[in-house]
């Protein structure tokens, strides 16, 4: 019996979905084996399964969801670690963030599908063209929305990084012209910052761990700034590196750098305070103008039809 237009179209939007999952399908079944030899040689070292199975118990659908994520991590290590420099762009600092990533890609894709499949008998009143278009609408959206999510977050933490980094500057002089060292310094104001800062304080904390761990200087904060990726911090890490080579004094460095950051947050202020008359033009001409000018001209329109 020949099949309807109506009959193959969720078959063709089900293998549309099919065919762009096929990449990470293929990078879940590399990628099972070796995390599967892996997890083996791990439990075989394990010196306590008791404790072990009673964890797993208390956790078993966390370990799920992170047992999943890893497997479906892709193989390519140029990949993934370009993927995870973008999650921790964004914050998402734990481990298995990658594989949740692909995951969310996947999921994307086939949930929405499959709801336009369910919901499908219920669109009656829609054309063929019209539902084949709303599925690669959804396909495209899926495709893009995760890393549209993880831009969007991480344009968001540069922008508080950049609003709170004169004053981590003002009190990283304020601890430096106290006694403190460069070190300690770096530790006291991440605790300080830790309420009105957080994500500073997170990095502040990270590169004091780094700076006790016994990594040079230089490369803690270039580590330090490529975390934070605000040009701010980029400054400030050249000028660290170049204080510490011409041995110069860092407080008086310091003090030169913070009031530089004071002026550019004035300028930033100023240069939004007069871009924002432009900004209302519009606004006013759409729908201030028009109100005002039937105020105006209403009484008029009135006296000329009593006049009539």
């Amino acid at each position: 019996m020949p099949f309807s237009a109506s009959a193959l179209l969720p078959i063709i939007m089900l293998a549309i979905a099919g065919f762009l999952a096929v990449p990470a399908i293929m990078a879940f079944v590399r990628s099972w084996k070796a995390k599967e030899d892996l997890e083996r040689r791990l439990e075989r070292r394990e010196s306590r399964p008791a404790v072990q199975e009673e964890s797993r118990n208390d956790t078993r659908i966390g370990r799920a969801v992170i047992g999943l994520a890893n497997r479906a991590t892709p193989s390519n290590e140029d990949a993934v670690s370009e993927v995870r420099a973008k999650l921790l762009l964004a914050g998402f600092t734990n481990p298995s963030a990658v594989g949740r990533y692909y995951i969310a890609r996947i999921a994307c894709v086939v949930l929405p599908q499959l709801a336009l499949l369910v919901a499908l008998p219920h669109l009656g009143g829609f054309s063929k063209q019209h539902l084949i278009m709303l599925s690669i609408g959804l396909i495209i959206a899926g495709l893009l929305a995760p890393d549209m999510l993880v831009s969007r977050r991480t344009k968001a933490r540069q922008q508080q990084c950049s609003a709170g980094f004169p004053d981590m500057m003002d009190l990283m002089v304020a601890c430096v012209e106290a006694g403190l060292s460069l070190d300690a310094s770096v530790q006291r104001v991440g605790e300080e910052l830790e309420l009105r800062h957080p994500i500073i304080a997170g990095h502040m904390k990270k590169l004091s761990l780094e700076l006790r761990a016994g990594k040079a200087r230089k490369n803690a904060w270039r580590a330090f700034a490529d975390r934070m990726s605000i040009e701010e911090a980029s400054s400030l890490a050249t000028m660290l590196r170049q204080a510490e080579e011409m041995g110069t004094s860092l407080g008086q460095t310091l003090r030169v750098f913070s009031a530089d950051m004071r002026k550019r947050r004035i300028l930033m202020a100023e240069e939004k305070a007069m871009a924002l008359p432009a900004k209302l033009t519009l606004p006013l001409i759409i729908f201030v103008f028009p109100v005002l000018l039937g105020v105006l001209i209403l009484p008029a329109v009135v006296k000329v039809q009593g006049a009539l």
